[in-house]
């Protein structure tokens, strides 16, 4: 059998394969045929060529043979785009969306979710073992039980009779008519938000989201910046798993330092227990929840800053911490948070990343600084994709 794909679109490498400076793109192609013996955490299939060198190739399956096209090389590795499945793999399951491989958003439609799965834990064990961590025993494993039409929130594209995604890596506009990983509130919408973009003079950006608290019916936000209306993990049933994960592991009792914590996703729903939270980010509701719970307070501040601010003037308490930051980690930031944390008396954290590799850096960093590993979970909110969340709990 023999499956023939098109690709119009430039693949991105994954941040933890990326090429170095001295990696070379190359200005002819050279086609080779490959056997994809294995599947990388970032999201490609993994061959090797007659020389040893490891071949990422986007979109693959183990078992496919493959002819592929050599984008970038590097000393011990090189890039590949598919050109052609000659042979394919009898994993390979056949993807639900006519887009695949050109919108990019999802990597894993040709594979079982059994498999994606299992690729995703081997893929935070791996990370922690870059950094000389030993995962505890057992790890809690939360993998989706919605891996079909679970976003609540999609962003469109359009003008005139065409909507849909963008081509990965470019502004050409993919028409659909569906998206398969979104809700079904959204699919249901989609013709009459094609309609309502028909009449709109220009290119028109539209970002479409199903209503929060078991409320029916969609929100249309029409040309204005990435959630406008606010930040939303995308999977509803995921996001409660999240929520339940890093609930039982903070101790009542204590002040809670909810730092990232954008709209309080991870602790609104445990302050209650709590002396006194504070939620910590730029990016914190523009006004304040009328329901909020009592003694609950949003900071719209940078971390640090506001972190230097309550060392000055407080004084140390029994204190808890969630820190859920960006997919880059604390990065630069980690040295002052940590010495802020330890003089505020905080002496357990719950650390949130969707960053297998920073998330790992972020940990090893504070067991060097005398923390230790109690206990750690992983969950899937990105079911077709790469995508994982990591938890630990670290105490002091």
């Amino acid at each position: 059998m023999l499956f023939r794909l098109t690709f119009s679109t430039h693949i991105a490498i994954p941040a933890f394969m990326a090429v170095k400076k001295k990696g070379q793109r190359l200005q002819s192609s050279e086609q080779i045929e490959l056997r994809i013996s294995d599947l990388a955490r970032g999201g490609s299939g993994v061959a090797r060529d007659s020389t040893g060198r490891v071949i990422f190739v986007p979109y693959t399956a183990p078992g496919d043979r493959v002819r592929v096209e050599l984008t970038h090389l590097d000393k011990n590795y090189a890039q590949g785009k598919l050109l052609e499945i000659i042979e394919p793999s009898p994993i390979r399951q056949e993807p639900r969306c006519p887009a695949f491989t050109q919108c990019g958003g999802c990597e894993w439609q040709h594979l079982h979710y059994d498999l994606q799965w299992k690729t995703k834990v081997n893929g935070i064990l791996h990370a922690l073992t870059r950094v000389g961590i030993t995962a505890p025993s057992p790890i809690e494993e939360v993998p989706a039980q919605q891996i079909w039409e679970y976003r609540n929130r999609i962003q469109l594209r359009g003008f005139q009779k065409e909507m849909g995604f963008y081509a990965s890596g470019s502004h050409n506009i993919i028409s659909l008519k569906r998206c398969d990983i979104a809700r079904s509130e959204i699919n249901e919408a989609w013709e009459t938000i094609r309609t309502e973009g028909e009449k709109l003079p220009r290119p028109y950006k539209v970002e479409i989201e199903t209503l929060s608290d078991g409320k029916s019916g969609i929100r249309q936000t029409w040309n204005s910046r990435h959630a406008a209306s606010g930040f939303r993990q995308v999977h509803d049933q995921q996001n409660t798993q999240l929520q339940r994960v890093v609930g039982q592991w903070i101790t009542p009792g204590r002040i809670l330092f909810d730092l990232y914590g954008g709209s309080g996703n991870l602790s609104t729903q445990i302050s209650s227990k709590m002396i006194e939270t504070h939620c910590v980010d730029l990016s914190v509701p523009d006004n304040d929840f009328q329901d909020k719970p009592t003694h609950y307070t949003f900071h719209r501040s940078a971390i640090t800053s506001w972190l230097n601010k309550q060392v000055k003037e407080r004084a140390p308490a029994p204190s808890s911490a969630i820190l859920d930051p960006p997919r880059e980690g604390l990065a630069a930031d980690f040295a002052p948070i940590a010495s802020a944390l330890a003089q505020l008396g905080v002496t357990e954290a719950v650390l949130v990343g969707c960053d297998p590799d920073a998330w790992a850096r972020d940990l090893s960093r504070f067991l060097k600084k005398g923390w230790t590993l109690k206990a750690m979970a992983i969950l899937d909110l990105f079911p077709q994709t790469h995508h994982v969340e990591s938890i630990a709990r670290i105490v002091l």
